[in-house]
């Protein structure tokens, strides 16, 4: 995710011509831009996506994969990272269990409020 955002940053400065000698900060880079980190704007529809598919009936394909667990072994050495590893992780960091989440995701404004507070904007720090 850091080169995202270090790619990210560096096409905003050259959009806003500030070169070497001229430094400033991300924060205000982002500040004038009207723009966010890229990290962030990934986690929150991540999250927003997780929401919708957890709301799914249980018969629905997303859900199925969602939950579905390949058989027999993996390979010697580090496990792969998926998707849901990934969402799981950032549950995890946030404080969240998977259960909460499946239970806060039934109330679409519950689900919504969480992610805003769990993923803050610019605007809506202020």
């Amino acid at each position: 995710m850091n080169k995202i955002n270090a790619f990210h940053n560096g096409c905003l400065r050259r959009i806003c011509r500030i070169f070497w000698p001229n430094k400033i900060s991300n924060k205000e880079l982002y500040e004038r831009t009207k723009t966010e980190s890229l990290v962030i704007e990934i986690q929150r529809r991540r999250l927003r996506w997780l929401g919708h598919v957890l709301r799914m009936s249980q018969d629905r394909v997303p859900k199925t994969a969602l939950r579905w667990t390949p058989p027999g072994k993996r390979r010697q050495g580090r496990p792969k990272t998926t998707w849901r590893r990934t969402v799981m992780a950032e549950l995890k960091e946030m404080g969240l269990t998977w259960g909460e989440a499946k239970h806060a995701a039934k109330d679409r404004e519950k689900w919504r409020q969480l992610v805003i507070a769990l993923c803050p904007t610019r605007d809506e720090e202020d």
